[in-house]
């Protein structure tokens, strides 16, 4: 996420909080002051993220917004003394609830079977600090994908599938190598 993105992403964020607390019942300014005084967004292109897995596998960058829980719930509690109802806690705590949401849904990006199956492999491999040849890695997948699943996979379906890697930032390329650039957890 660049610079640009970044204020972007704080932009629609403050807007879809504020449009929570309002439908919570709370002022629209309780959402941007959450936003402006709690969560940070990190413009940095080279932030890594973590790859989970399993059956629902997915990319995610949470590295770039950061968020200080701790400190909102206590000037929630403060906010609602100042306005003496007991029960805006309760409001206030729900639009923390869409806050999390919003910034999981945002830094989740889902990978395709063979987007799992390329990263299972590259892990395997190490392709973390030495990389994999990409012609040999190709060869070494479809053969790899053959045995588990019993039938051919095209090149195009694998090199489309690096390419999307790449496109989230999730692996990178140099000098005909494949690098993994995120920590995987689990397996295929």
């Amino acid at each position: 996420m660049n610079r640009k993105e970044a204020m972007e992403y704080n932009d629609r964020l403050k807007r879809k909080l504020e449009q929570a607390a309002l439908q919570l019942g709370l002022e629209e300014s309780a959402g941007s002051y959450i936003v402006d005084n709690y969560i940070t967004v990190i413009p940095e292109d080279a932030r890594k993220g973590m790859i989970f897995l399993g059956k629902d596998p997915a990319s995610y960058k949470a590295g770039n917004v950061k968020i200080d829980f701790k400190k909102a719930i206590i000037s929630g509690f403060e906010f609602v003394a100042s306005i003496s109802k007991p029960e805006s806690i309760f409001n206030y705590i729900q639009v923390m609830i869409v806050l999390a949401f919003l910034i999981e849904k945002s830094t989740k990006q889902e990978l395709g079977r063979i987007e799992a199956y390329v990263v299972y492999l590259l892990h395997k491999k190490g392709a973390y600090d030495t990389g994999v040849e990409e012609e040999r890695f190709i060869s070494e997948l479809r053969e790899w994908y053959r045995q588990k699943e019993g039938k051919e996979i095209e090149r195009g379906a694998i090199v489309e599938a690096i390419n999307n890697l790449y496109e989230i930032k999730a692996a990178d390329f140099d000098n005909g190598n494949i690098y993994l650039k995120e920590h995987v957890w689990g397996t295929v």
